[in-house]
């Protein structure tokens, strides 16, 4: 499809969605447009945080952005994955009596990956878990709980069970006056 003057180009769109990325990310997203592992490419709205370079890691592909991370799919580094973070249960550093420690990310659908962390992995796992935290915050915002207001046929049910007790002898009229006004103040 051609660009014209409604389709701004990738370039213009990926930095008016970068201003945003910038806000709800936890670590410092890049503008750049990086060619990730395998062939795959950035949304328009997603932006690259960390990757192997950063952590000091070499030999893996292994991209954290603003949306996923792309990691080797087990410790033979063979096969890699793009996860969404909202996909993420947790992440693990599982560090091992002999050998490296490794990075394990649990999904909630769908096997765990793992990778190598002989340097750094503490920092890994941190940063990916902020971006795991991060992206459950935008995509599960807090929802606050309304109660809704008592039906009119309970106001006037609450009033009658009230002028029975007074009637009982069970409140003194004071008592009766205070609730009344008190039941009648509720809209």
């Amino acid at each position: 499809m051609a660009e014209g003057p409604d389709r701004p180009d990738r370039g213009a769109r990926r930095q008016a969605n970068f201003a945003e990325a910038k806000k709800g990310s936890p670590l410092p997203p890049s503008i750049a447009d990086l060619q990730l592992p395998g062939g795959l490419r950035l949304d328009e709205d997603e932006f690259v945080v960390r990757t192997a370079k950063d952590w000091g890691v070499s030999g893996s592909a292994l991209v954290l952005t603003t949306r996923r991370l792309i990691c080797p799919a087990d410790l033979t580094l063979r096969t890699q994955v793009s996860i969404p973070l909202t996909d993420v249960r947790d992440v693990e550093l599982r560090k091992h009596m002999v050998g490296f420690a490794s990075i394990v990310v649990n999904r909630i659908d769908g096997p765990a990956a793992s990778f190598p962390a002989h340097i750094n992995g503490a920092q890994i796992r941190a940063d990916i878990a902020a971006m795991v935290e991060a992206s459950r915050r935008t995509a599960f915002p807090k929802l606050s709980v309304v109660t809704p207001p008592a039906p009119r046929g309970d106001r006037i049910e609450r009033l009658r069970q009230l002028g029975e007790l007074r009637a009982s002898g069970v409140l003194t009229e004071s008592e009766f006056q205070e609730e009344k006004a008190r039941i009648l103040k509720e809209s």
